[in-house]
């Protein structure tokens, strides 16, 4: 495995590559890796010559200084995992690898949703950093997991908007015994990890409801007002959107998902699960087409 801290040698290595005519799939990290980090590569080195992973903690998506200085940090750990998935190539880039003077990113209402209402310039944080690896490297493809479904829809908006020809491939969410989405900040939670799977619980939960067709809107309100009296918790939100633009359901039959966040401990964890089917409301009931 390869290990290029700087972007000449970065351009230089793609370069070669595309004088192959070999395709590259490049997987962004911000390290310490779970086995959610490793189901991608796998995925990755399926379907492409090279799969090059990037580890770069970044600071524009962090608006609580405190978050970023306490995110876990296991960068040898996470060099001999990658070695172990045969990556062809590990990206450290440095903090001059962020454009000093970046252009403010538009990226529409998807970011002033769920995550972006409390995180004020997280997704503009997180859309900075990845345009400018898409500038460096133009991959073939970008492998990214399903639990940060909002980034995934603010990294396809990007690549649309800027023109990028970049396959976004989708890996579904890895979780432990108890449904908990894996997550590189579980870890800081430690013994008390096993409180999260209220999260996983009660989107499954909505899930089946829906599914079987017996979910009322009213219900999410009481949901809602449940898991802000529990004391493990502080929730940020529960809510069931439109999966392609996280708008609010509606009259028309879209695909949903089912997304929540909360602080357990003072740790801030996210989750989501798909829907079968599509749905529109009826009488207040998500009726399926």
């Amino acid at each position: 495995m390869l290990l290029i801290r700087n972007n000449v040698e970065l351009l230089d290595y793609v370069l070669r590559i595309r004088d192959l005519r070999q395709k590259i799939s490049f997987i962004p990290t911000m390290g310490n890796l779970h086995e959610g980090h490793l189901r991608l590569i796998r995925k990755a080195k399926k379907q492409t010559h090279k799969v090059i992973v990037s580890i770069f903690i970044n600071p524009l998506q962090f608006n609580d200084k405190k978050d970023y200085h306490t995110y876990p940090r296991t960068s040898e750990k996470d060099k001999k995992l990658l070695q172990n998935e045969s990556v062809d190539l590990l990206f450290l880039p440095n903090l001059d690898f962020i454009p000093k003077n970046s252009d403010v990113l538009k990226l529409g209402d998807i970011s002033n949703k769920l995550c972006g209402i409390e995180r004020k310039g997280h997704f503009e944080g997180v859309g900075t950093v990845i345009l400018r690896f898409l500038e460096v490297l133009k991959p073939d493809n970008i492998f990214l997991g399903e639990k940060d479904f909002q980034q995934l829809l603010i990294i396809k908006k990007i690549i649309k908007d800027y023109n990028y020809s970049t396959k976004v491939k989708i890996v579904k969410t890895v979780r432990d015994e108890n449904k908990i989405a894996l997550s590189s900040r579980n870890e800081l939670l430690k013994q008390n990890l096993i409180e999260a799977k209220i999260l996983p619980n009660t989107i499954f939960k909505i899930k089946q409801l829906i599914e079987s067709g017996n979910f009322y809107y009213s219900e999410l309100e009481k949901i809602r007002k449940l898991l802000q009296n529990k004391d493990i918790l502080k929730l940020n939100y529960i809510e069931v959107l439109k999966e392609t633009n996280l708008e609010n359901m509606d009259f028309t039959f879209s695909k949903c998902r089912v997304f929540i966040s909360a602080k357990i401990h003072k740790v801030r964890l996210i989750d989501n699960i798909g829907i079968v089917g599509r749905y529109k409301l009826s009488e207040g009931r998500l009726l399926k087409k």
